[in-house]
């Protein structure tokens, strides 16, 4: 038997919230709804949220509350997911990405601040697989910065929660991620104008024209119910994440990033050397399956050479994940474990 990279944690608990929401017929738009949303305001300090249908979505808002077109120029990094290059695409305005600095998760913050135009509208960062951006690096910056926790929400950085230094806070709870809606999203902002912006293109109602981008009751009755445990999955990520650094230590591989007890770990990323071929035949053996999270960086998408950013295109291919995920057995810890320190 396999063991899986990626495992939504369903307890039972969670099955119980959806199950008492469909018994009272609350599958739509409503009270569980607001009660989820007011719990994220709280728990990231971020006055106003709004759950969305996914996270594609979430970024779509955002940009409708910038009031794009197609003569403004969105920074965006390469090596990241393809949801916020799909929402700006129904915009039409331009996608400026941005490579990582080598053997790094993120573009470094001098790199963004020279890709800034008298176009740039918006700049995009993301605390990629749980570990932190210095977003602190891009203070001063009177630009709006789109801080994406999809990967670290339930974390602190510099003693604040993560996501509470962005102009806007974007976030997934797709089955992958730290809780999980089964799908959904949820943007946030402090600011009142934009917040209403993104109510009425969001919709609840037929009042107004709106993009029916909503977050369902039931959706909401799990998210609930997974808030509870958050900073539980968080904690059992991390010992984890531990056991495998320890793997690591007597081998020539290597992670992007230091062991750290404020990364979240939705992810743990192993830099292999050695050819890809050779790499999965051998955790393929082991029965343990890995995979490369960002297979085709977003320069790739827009088809342009990746000579013009190696850094991403280098860990496009060179990076993938060990199975992370709380409900981990000792066993399967262990095999994952052996699997890594056996492969010299």
């Amino acid at each position: 038997m396999k063991i899986a990279p990626v495992k939504p944690t369903i307890t039972r608990k969670d099955l119980e919230s959806v199950l008492d929401s469909l018994i009272n017929d609350e599958l739509t738009t409503g009270n569980i709804l607001s009660h989820f949303e007011a719990s994220l305001s709280e728990l990231l300090e971020i006055k106003y949220s709004l759950a969305t249908c996914s996270l594609t979505s979430a970024y779509h808002l955002v940009f409708r509350a910038l009031d794009l077109c197609d003569s403004d120029e969105v920074i965006i990094p390469s090596f990241f997911h393809q949801a916020p290059l799909s929402a700006l695409s129904l915009t039409g305005a331009t996608p400026v990405l941005v490579d990582n600095e080598k053997d790094s998760l993120f573009p470094s913050p001098e790199l963004i601040r020279e890709r800034i135009t008298e176009k740039t509208r918006a700049i995009i960062v993301g605390h990629t697989f749980g570990f932190h951006f210095d977003i602190n690096s891009l203070e001063g910056i009177n630009i709006p910065v789109i801080e994406d926790i999809s990967h670290a929400i339930g974390t602190e950085y510099d003693d604040v929660p993560a996501g509470s230094k962005g102009s806007f806070t974007v976030a997934s709870f797709a089955p992958s991620m730290i809780i999980t809606t089964g799908n959904g999203g949820i943007v946030m902002t402090t600011n009142s104008r934009h917040y209403s912006v993104m109510r009425d293109c969001r919709g609840l109602n037929d009042s107004s024209l709106n993009y029916e981008y909503s977050m369902t009751d039931f959706q909401s009755a799990m998210g609930l119910s997974q808030l509870k445990n958050l900073q539980d999955f968080i904690r059992r990520r991390r010992e984890i994440a531990g056991i495998y650094y320890n793997a690591l230590r007597i081998t020539p591989h290597k992670t992007p990033l230091q062991y750290s007890d404020t990364g979240a770990y939705q992810s743990f990323p192993v830099i292999f050397s050695g050819p890809s071929d050779r790499v999965t035949r051998h955790f393929k053996k082991a029965g343990v399956t890995i995979f490369r999270p960002v297979p085709v960086p977003l320069h790739s998408m827009l088809g342009i050479k990746g000579l013009d950013f190696p850094n991403s295109e280098r860990m496009s291919k060179k990076l993938y994940t060990l199975p992370m995920y709380p409900s981990l057995t000792k066993k399967d810890i262990e095999s994952v474990s052996k699997a890594v320190s056996s492969f010299i």
